[in-house]
């Protein structure tokens, strides 16, 4: 069995957050392939080499998760030769709020006061819970895309490629039957950006930085646990939110399988 935080990452001058996806096992003993998945944050800021290592991947399709506002302030993706752009946008659904919004004309003693207490924790739980009980319809897109052989290799993103993006590749590997202990592992991994983003803020002196935006940038288990509580309260279990939340049909799951499994 491989290991699949061993497996080599490739690493970009300017696109953040990136990973295979291959090598998780599933309960059968199948692996995810390499280079048949890929996940990162968005890219906009990717530098001519950027695109060029992405190329070797051949992607169909390119998923990005992204509102018309993080377009705007973000800017559009820089795509490979072969890859479609498949716009599937989705707001963080944290009591409906923006953390954009919240954050213009913020300033640093403002901070504590919206973010602090555990006031990011309670919005990124409820965040990881909205995502599954309001974005439904933006995740079977994607899905049912998965399903379809000529829209693999792919890539996804959202932003920073941690939380809209995080549940989107917690679902393919639930959907794969990648045990559950495999996924909370992958969707850590965004934590290896998160810590240099916050250690970039702290040596550059960054005077609109504050510790309460801490759990904003990184991903914690309680988060992705809250998606998981949220699909047990509504659905009973994951089978049922993919077949009836989501309405993905067995055909398309094992389509799913021949698709992204060896």
């Amino acid at each position: 069995m491989i290991d699949f935080r061993a497996l080599p990452q490739l690493r970009f001058d300017r696109i953040a957050n990136f990973r295979d996806m291959g090598g998780h096992t599933t309960h059968a003993g199948r692996r995810l392939a390499a280079g048949r998945l890929l996940r990162s944050g968005h890219l906009a800021d990717a530098s001519d080499a950027d695109v060029k290592k992405l190329e070797a991947f051949g992607l169909r399709r390119v998923f990005d998760f992204r509102t018309e506002t993080d377009i705007e302030q973000e800017g559009s993706d820089r795509l490979t030769s072969t890859a479609e752009n498949v716009l599937l946008p989705m707001p963080d659904p944290a009591k409906g709020a923006d953390i954009r919004k919240l954050m213009v004309g913020t300033t640093v003693d403002d901070l504590h006061g919206i973010f602090g207490d555990g006031k990011a924790e309670r919005m990124m739980v409820e965040s990881a819970a909205g995502l599954v009980r309001e974005r439904r319809e933006p995740y079977t897109l994607f899905l049912k895309a998965l399903a379809r052989a000529d829209h693999v290799p792919a890539l996804f993103h959202c932003s920073a490629g941690k939380d809209r993006a995080g549940w989107a590749g917690s679902i393919v590997l639930l959907s794969l039957g990648v045990p559950e202990d495999q996924v909370i592992e992958q969707y850590l991994l965004s934590n290896r950006a998160g810590d240099e983003i916050i250690e970039r803020q702290r040596q550059a002196g960054n005077e609109f930085w504050h510790e309460a935006l801490a759990p904003l940038v990184g991903v914690r288990e309680e988060y992705i646990q809250s998606s998981f509580d949220a699909v047990a309260e509504d659905w009973g279990d994951f089978d049922t939110y993919l077949s009836q939340g989501l309405g993905v049909s067995d055909e398309e799951r094992e389509s799913l399988r021949k698709n992204l499994l060896e």
